[in-house]
């Protein structure tokens, strides 16, 4: 492709005002297969020996004249924040946890059975009747009582197929779960079963640990054989369904929980998911090969032109899939909140999107993603993926992982931290990735540590659309100390002429690490502006599989920053303005 490159201030204004009137182009996303060439190599990966450190120099920056370089125009993102930059518009529903006008209530209870009333506790139906088309009216209410519900294989893709119920936004159906008495589970801020209770239950031979079922209703497969997606799907729906709200369940060993198709005003609020996939096979590694596919939450479309909206998943977790946890595809307008999705088991086959759209306008707030198991796969904390467009992540957690934004555009990523392991092998997690037409992002108030790589940029060559290694993106208020490698990584990965181009760094904090840059591609018009950079040993790795003789670029600006027993940038190299070499204290 040709990366942009605009020479011109009237050139990038009629650039800029294009971009900013395209229309999101979300890919097909059935199943993901097209994401599966991104798990092979992502945010980085295992440096070199390490190399003599040079000495700190000041780079003779108070002498000498700043070269004689084009300097690219670069948009001030700052101006865009507010009105262009994250999600646009209303996210979710209001749609009540409680109906308060019922049209039927109906108990259910393991030990009912259709023939029973269901009019009351003493009396329940059995699981079956609460998912059958033809018994469900609209604004019906089932209450299901805590036990263990069991499945084998079903005869077909699922166990429950959804698809054209009555249900509607305004009369919605629910599935409420209890434990004793119905209104007795309420959730607030996060599932009421954590990652530790989880863990708590008895360890299984591939490393699962099953759900405890006396304190919710749990949808069980069968665990004998540990090839749980012969299981297949719980719930199912073939498009289009609407005004569904699920409480207070739990789901394990299955291929996938929930296998929507374009659902919206959905709720899915402290639904337990864990177990799904296989564990014990190695063909393939974050669900390169079908059969591998563990997911959660799997809101998809087969179109690009078409999504679901307006759907709700809090208070939820998910915990070891092989594939996905949270994965709302092209969705729009939908909120996903005060939800966690953890890992520690990697048997060739580890958890790969922690939470994933390929979707617009969305809002993920207040999340927890963790890998807790060293993988030779990089995995995905927050993914915004395949031309997604508005989508703001913000007050979130990501543990060994890394957060990535695949293709996105006008995304904002707002007080977050991404730690990474030192200890982990190939992949430590704790960065941020731009790549495959990353532009016009956001990165505001990040915090990074004991990763590889603070931030890289990065082009795959695996999407059918133009690549290029990320374009115009804008971190500001971010901090990034203690990394293995380098605080940005300019990466190799693929498409290595491809330019990275106008990503700006402003009121930033970088502090141990041997290299403030990897470079390993062409660039141009990098910004570190009001930054405080201090025992970073070196300005740039040029040697780390730089097959094409790349340098960072004489038209690289460093301004009003300062540089504390790190190599300094010198005015003969690069445009260097009002750069200090002084003792933070």
């Amino acid at each position: 492709m040709n990366s942009l490159n605009p020479t011109s201030k009237n050139l990038m204004f009629v650039l800029f005002f294009v971009l900013l009137t395209l229309s999101s182009c979300g890919k097909d996303n059935d199943l993901f297969l097209d994401a599966i060439g991104e798990d092979i190599a992502q945010n980085g990966s295992e440096k070199p020996a390490e190399e003599t450190p040079q000495s700190p120099t000041d780079g003779n920056n108070s002498n000498g004249e700043n070269p004689t370089v084009e300097i690219p125009e670069i948009p001030d993102l700052s101006q865009l924040y507010d009105q262009e930059i994250g999600f646009q518009g209303n996210v979710g529903n209001n749609i009540p946890m409680t109906p308060a006008n019922p049209n039927r209530i109906i108990y259910v209870a393991v030990n009912g059975s259709a023939s029973n009333s269901g009019l009351s506790q003493s009396s329940p139906k059995d699981i079956n009747t609460a998912f059958n088309k033809d018994f469900i009216q609209a604004g019906d209410v089932f209450y299901i009582k805590a036990g263990k519900y069991t499945y084998g294989t079903p005869s077909g893709t699922a166990h429950y197929d959804l698809s054209n119920l009555p249900c509607t936004p305004d009369k919605p159906c629910y599935w409420i779960g209890y434990k004793d008495t119905p209104g007795d589970i309420n959730s607030s801020q996060y599932a009421t079963v954590s990652w530790d209770d989880y863990k708590a239950r008895p360890r299984n031979s591939d490393g699962t640990h099953d759900l405890d079922s006396d304190i919710m209703p749990t949808f069980s497969g069968n665990s004998s054989t540990g090839k749980y997606i012969d299981n297949e799907s719980l719930f199912y729906t073939d498009g289009g369904e609407q005004g569904f709200v699920f409480r207070n369940m739990q789901i394990q060993y299955f291929r996938r929980g929930f296998n929507f198709k374009l659902p919206s005003y959905m709720v899915f609020d402290n639904v337990v998911q864990a177990n799904h996939g296989w564990f014990t096979n190695i063909e393939g590694q974050g669900g390169s090969n079908t059969d591998l596919q563990g997911t959660a939450f799997l809101l998809y479309s087969t179109s690009s032109g078409s999504s679901g909206k307006y759907n709700v998943i809090r208070n939820s977790a998910t915990y070891n899939m092989t594939f996905r946890g949270f994965s709302i595809g092209n969705s729009e307008n939908s909120l996903i909140e005060f939800s966690e999705s953890v890992s520690d088991i990697d048997n060739g086959n580890p958890q790969d999107y922690y939470f994933h759209t390929t979707g617009k306008n969305n809002l993920f707030r207040n999340l927890k993603a963790k890998r807790l198991v060293s993988s030779n796969h990089s995995g995905h904390g927050v993914c915004f993926n395949q031309l997604s467009k508005n989508n703001t992540v913000l007050d979130s957690e990501v543990e060994g992982t890394s957060i990535h934004l695949d293709g996105a555009s006008y995304c904002l990523v707002k007080d977050v931290s991404v730690i990474g392991n030192q200890n982990f092998g190939l992949y430590k997690g704790g960065g941020i990735s731009f790549m495959d037409n990353a532009e016009y992002n956001i990165v505001d108030g990040a915090y990074l540590a004991n990763g590889e790589n603070g931030f890289s940029f990065q082009d795959s060559g695996k999407n059918s659309y133009e690549e290029h290694p990320g374009q115009y993106n804008m971190v500001m208020n971010s901090k990034v100390e203690n990394v293995s490698h380098g605080i940005i990584e300019l990466g190799w990965w693929n498409e290595l002429t491809e330019l990275v181009l106008g990503n700006v760094f402003t009121d930033c904090t970088f502090s141990n690490a041997p290299y403030l840059f990897i470079v390993s591609r062409p660039n141009s018009g990098f910004v570190i502006e009001n930054c405080k950079i201090s025992n970073i040993t070196n300005l740039q790795e040029i040697t780390y599989k730089n097959t094409g003789g790349s340098i960072l670029n004489p038209n690289t600006q460093f301004i009003d920053s300062n540089f504390w027993n790190s190599e300094v940038p010198s005015k003969d190299n690069y445009i260097v303005t009002n750069v200090t070499n002084t003792s933070p204290n």
